[in-house]
């Protein structure tokens, strides 16, 4: 088509499906560039909920489910991003007898035996800045193997969306 019927030509006009695909696919583009900054996806079942909402300025309180960094080379982690909730605060009485786990005389979770991770051993007050981790399957690799995470290690404080 030569150049100047191209310039004559009116552009056609666009109907309701074209606006309402225009304006769809901007809402979209803005969604997926601003949510991804206050979501997080676990890829381990480790916690029942597996998409979760960051609230920046919360303050981790005992249930809070919190992200952190874990350097643990027995386990691959060079660091890793984690998920777990807070199971005792700093001050908490934690005490395990054997392997099951209590903060304040409240169950928290059992250690497995096995060769591969020996259960943490500690009766006593949580120190400060420190926190007890632990997972909501049983299976969860946490403080019960890990020990105690400083408070200052956690990057976020997240609400469970599903």
């Amino acid at each position: 088509m030569p150049l100047t019927v191209w310039f004559t030509n009116k552009p056609p006009k666009m109907g309701r499906k074209g606006i309402c695909f225009l304006v769809l696919t901007a809402l979209f583009l803005i969604v997926g560039t601003v949510l991804p900054q206050y979501v997080t996806i676990t890829r381990t079942d480790s916690v029942k909920y597996n998409v979760f909402w960051e609230m920046e300025d919360q303050v981790p309180a005992p249930g809070s489910y919190v992200r952190l960094l874990l350097w643990d080379a027995s386990v691959g982690c060079n660091p890793c991003s984690i998920v777990k909730r807070i199971g005792c605060m700093p001050g908490g009485a934690l005490t395990n007898n054997g392997t099951k786990f209590y903060c304040n005389g409240k169950f928290l979770g059992q250690a497995q035996e096995n060769d591969r991770h020996q259960p943490f051993v500690f009766n006593g007050t949580v120190p400060p800045g420190r926190v007890f981790l632990i997972g909501d399957q049983e299976r969860s690799y946490d403080s019960r193997y890990f020990g105690f995470k400083p408070l200052r290690d956690i990057e976020v404080v997240l609400r469970p969306l599903f």
